[in-house]
């Protein structure tokens, strides 16, 4: 089994990524193979809107979407990271998605994952707003609500979601030990 970690937030080593970090390490206990990448290290261009994909073709961009699809494709558990920014996903996070249609079969309802891979997918997200703030302005069910737009689509894969409320000094905060283990135990249970 292969177990592949994606940050899409740009804190390496601050709180999405550690979260990300303790979820793979659960993973890892039951003798998963583990990947971690990070989308600032990759080109991803956003859609130009040419609707190339949408008939089953490669996407005609030129950049490193294609690496990435290939790494998603060959991950049975995948966790999916991306902070919270203005009660949404990252930029780079939904580069990712808009320009994914070809990772999935069109059908009359949009696209859908009907491969059996991956089978299980863990949602992360974090952010300033301390909880109950987190839910009540929309702030993290914003996230999550745009990260499982993108994840429901594969028919195949369980979701399993995290968050981190709280952050309000993002050069200094971490996650609690709580929530690390938390993330953790979360890992080692969806294998």
């Amino acid at each position: 089994m292969k177990a592949l970690g994606i940050l899409a937030g740009p804190r390496k080593g601050r709180t999405t990524d550690k979260m990300i970090d303790s979820v793979l390490e659960g993973v890892k206990f039951r003798d998963v193979e583990v990947e971690k990448i990070s989308l600032y290290d990759y080109d991803i261009k956003p859609c130009r809107g040419c609707c190339t994909c949408e008939n089953g073709s490669d996407c005609p961009i030129d950049d490193d979407q294609k690496k990435v699809l290939q790494k998603m494709d060959q991950a049975d558990i995948l966790v999916f990271g991306s902070p919270t920014y203005w009660s949404n996903i990252t930029s780079e996070a939904k580069k990712l998605m808009d320009r994914s249609s070809n990772f999935f079969q069109m059908t009359d309802t949009g696209p859908v994952r009907t491969k059996d891979k991956p089978s299980k997918v863990v949602l992360v997200t974090s952010c300033g707003a301390p909880f109950p703030f987190t839910h009540l302005m929309g702030v993290i069910p914003g996230s999550m609500r745009a990260m499982k737009v993108f994840f429901r689509r594969m028919k195949r894969a369980q979701i399993h979601t995290i968050y981190v409320g709280g952050m309000l000094e993002p050069k200094t905060s971490q996650p609690s030990e709580r929530l690390l283990k938390k993330a953790y135990n979360l890992g080692k249970s969806i294998c």
